[in-house]
């Protein structure tokens, strides 16, 4: 199964630190508040929201049985984007990350399905 989604920045360039602090995990907030540029942290937002709502779509669930801040997207030594559900690393789950100025998107796919 995969999963895909898009985020314009535009929708979250206003609000990115409440959406920051609605969507992003204490792992990922952390990281979120040690970046300077406004822009780095914009990207950011958008691209942990584009990867959550893409693993909503390989699961077929909605926030009812997940919480987005029960989902961490961190970054292994390398820079290679991995999953923990739950504090679990799911290394069934392959995840690629990619952004412009304008866009963010996120494809997750189940390695298992």
């Amino acid at each position: 199964m995969v999963g895909i989604d898009l985020v314009e920045h535009i929708r979250l360039k206003d609000n990115y630190d409440r959406f920051g602090l609605r969507y992003l995990s204490s792992k990922e907030l952390e990281i979120y508040n040690s970046f300077k540029l406004e822009q780095r942290k914009l990207e950011y937002v958008c691209s942990r929201l584009a990867s959550k709502e893409a693993i909503f779509k390989v699961f077929k669930v909605g926030d009812k049985t997940l919480d987005f801040k029960d989902i961490d997207i961190l970054n292994d030594n390398s820079g290679v984007p991995y999953i923990n559900i739950n504090g679990i690393r799911r290394d069934d789950l392959e995840i690629s990350i990619s952004h412009t100025l304008n866009y963010s998107i996120a494809i997750v796919l189940n390695k298992l399905c």
